[in-house]
């Protein structure tokens, strides 16, 4: 097979073929295929509990090895690199253009970006885009499946209450009196493997590899736009920003590792921290469910007393919280208060998690983080009163 034309130093339709066109038609091929499963969930479902455990095993172990995050070593290092690879195909591009082997240039250039973007979408695939298309877990654990009167819905908040309280009584507080973890953040991350694998011994659908999550070392800076963890699937690596309050970091590392067990639609890995939280017999994490079920069970209360307000005001003060709760919830939202963006970093950061959530069949973008209603419901009558 010739290389180039003899008569015009052009590269063959055969070398067009095969440096360029195939590795482009091999990614839309990948994303055809994504389209494709989404409709065939069983298949989606075998890929993460055989296919993805697989081939995230080794990723997982290698990054756990590593105390510091190495998505952010490779980020950060790619960045401060790119002037200085800008640079070297400027000056190769130069070169070759006086050279007259210009087109020859462009041709490499191109070939070698096609097939990075197939090795890079192609490991994606592996490592977390085909999880997209798997059943949703509260179709798997037979939620979503009845509606609740507002008895049972009352029920399910004094049963929340209760639940927040005794296990916010056993918390470890800080100096400022707000929840904390003994040994600190830090201690927490490194706990949280073995903390949610015991939990998720009750759950065999939340099967997956375990991994330490990591500290971001620019957390501060991710709380500008609004980013409190991140999933690095080519290091099969959770990240997580460890500047917010404690309460809100424990349920984003939750949320994170249940990528890591194959859950890629975001309201399913909320969901599946949420089971794991509920379920732990670590009470800082316990009470962290708790926490974020008061914010569904009050949602679900505020559509079945049809915005009656008063008479829900009435049925709530039935059941205070303790003050610990209040100390935590008022932390928060000093925190976020103190967090002021320009417009502009919030709109772009926001954007672009919607295009990525859409362009992985979430038609929804990020509003797929909502999770259904009566969640905590169906947790509570069928987990706790083990009624179907």
């Amino acid at each position: 097979m010739k290389r180039f034309s003899k008569e015009t130093g052009k590269p063959t339709w055969r070398r067009w073929f095969f440096r360029i066109v195939l590795p482009l038609c091999l990614v839309l091929l990948l994303y055809v295929l994504q389209r494709i499963l989404i409709h065939f969930p069983s298949v989606g479902e075998t890929y993460a509990k055989t296919g993805f455990v697989f081939f995230s095993y080794l990723p997982a172990k290698i990054s756990s090895l590593v105390p510091i995050s190495l998505s952010e070593v490779f980020v950060i290092t790619f960045i401060l690199s790119l002037p200085l690879l800008i640079a070297w195909l400027v000056i190769r591009i130069r070169r070759a253009v006086k050279q007259k082997r210009g087109k020859k240039c462009f041709f490499n250039i191109g070939s070698a970006a096609a097939w990075i973007l197939f090795s890079i979408y192609f490991l994606f695939m592996l490592l977390h885009g085909l999880n997209f298309t798997r059943y949703s877990l509260d179709e798997k654990l037979g939620f979503g499946r009845r509606k609740y009167t507002v008895e049972e819905l009352q029920e399910v908040f004094a049963w929340v209450i209760s639940g927040l309280n005794e296990s916010r009584e056993a918390c470890t507080e800080d100096e400022r009196g707000v929840v904390a973890y003994p040994g600190g953040k830090y201690a927490f991350l490194s706990d949280l493997p073995d903390l949610y694998e015991e939990s998720a011994k009750k759950f065999p659908m939340i099967k997956g590899n375990s991994a330490r999550p990591k500290p971001v070392m620019v957390s501060h800076y991710w709380s500008y736009t609004y980013i409190v963890g991140m999933f690095f699937p080519f290091f099969a690596e959770p990240n997580i920003n460890t500047d917010v309050p404690f309460v809100e970091m424990m349920y984003n590392a939750c949320h994170e590792m249940s990528h890591l067990h194959g859950y890629a639609v975001e309201n399913d890995a909320n969901l599946a921290a949420l089971l794991i939280a509920l379920s732990s017999d670590c009470p800082e994490l316990r009470y962290c469910g708790y926490y974020e079920s008061v914010k569904l069970i009050v949602k679900d209360l505020v559509i079945a007393y049809n915005k009656d307000n008063k008479n829900l005001q009435k049925f709530m003060s039935q059941y205070p919280a303790v003050g610990g709760y209040f100390r935590d919830f008022q932390d928060v939202e000093a925190y976020w208060l103190s967090i002021d963006p320009p417009e502009i970093v919030e709109k772009v950061s926001n954007a672009a998690n919607d295009a990525y959530l859409k362009a992985n069949q979430q038609k929804e973008g990020v509003k797929s983080y909502n999770m259904p209603t009566s969640i905590v419901a169906d947790y509570y009558f069928i987990f706790v009163k083990g009624e179907v």
